[in-house]
């Protein structure tokens, strides 16, 4: 009898894990609007023709993913709150400096492609168009540092973007462990775009949350 009432309870409480992943998602996705209207209304394929309109939906997504780290962070810990409360939480907490973080970044993605596609058709000039690119998928590599940064330390918008590149560079394991997760995160939603959408950003950013524990610990452990 005993053993039935713990399965019954591991059950329930697996069931209530996938509801928060589900609830993180839906949060996520709806707090993408603007990007989701882009999709819709313009279409994925013209990112690049409407980059700067792109990229200006796209700022909303910062905040969006400081909200999925945090709850994410919240689960690892084994925090017992609502995923509403974790989101709003990570969402809303230093809003304006969430926004201009991803303000920043989506500045700095429009200027080194514009250079890339400049020295690439108008000037051809190698070492640039070289030179520019590097920057350009630094600038997308930084991503998770990012917003893993200001989800959970009380930091300036320059000393979050120092972090993160410094991050980014010195820990080229985790670096490749965020490409490598991003990319297969990717591959599910192409092989069952109806099942992983449901997921994808609840367990990306768990994946990316996990692999980055030690660091944060690291980070905690000298601030002390």
């Amino acid at each position: 009898m005993l053993g039935e009432i713990l399965n019954i309870e591991k059950i329930l409480n697996a069931c209530d894990r996938i509801l928060y992943f589900l609830k993180i998602n839906f949060f996520f996705l709806i707090s993408n609007f603007p990007v989701l209207l882009f999709f819709l209304f313009v279409g994925i394929s013209q990112v690049r023709t409407c980059l700067p309109l792109f990229l200006a939906c796209a700022v909303f997504a910062g905040p969006a993913l400081c909200g999925v780290f945090f709850s994410m962070n919240r689960v690892l810990h084994k925090t017992d709150t609502t995923a509403w409360k974790d989101y709003r939480t990570g969402y809303t907490d230093c809003w304006g400096r969430k926004m201009a973080v991803a303000a920043v970044q989506a500045a700095a993605v429009w200027v080194f492609w514009t250079n890339v596609e400049f020295f690439a058709v108008e000037v051809p000039v190698l070492p640039l168009i070289i030179f520019f690119l590097i920057l350009f998928v630094g600038t997308i590599l930084i991503t998770p540092n990012l917003y893993l940064l200001a989800s959970r330390y009380e930091m300036g918008v320059r000393e979050i973007i120092r972090g993160s590149v410094v991050l980014t560079v010195t820990r080229p394991v985790n670096t490749l462990g965020n490409t490598a997760m991003l990319a297969v995160v990717l591959m599910l939603l192409e092989i069952k775009a109806g099942t992983f959408i449901l997921f994808i950003a609840s367990i990306y950013g768990f994946m990316v949350t996990f692999m980055h524990q030690r660091i944060q610990r690291a980070i905690e452990e000298s601030h002390l």
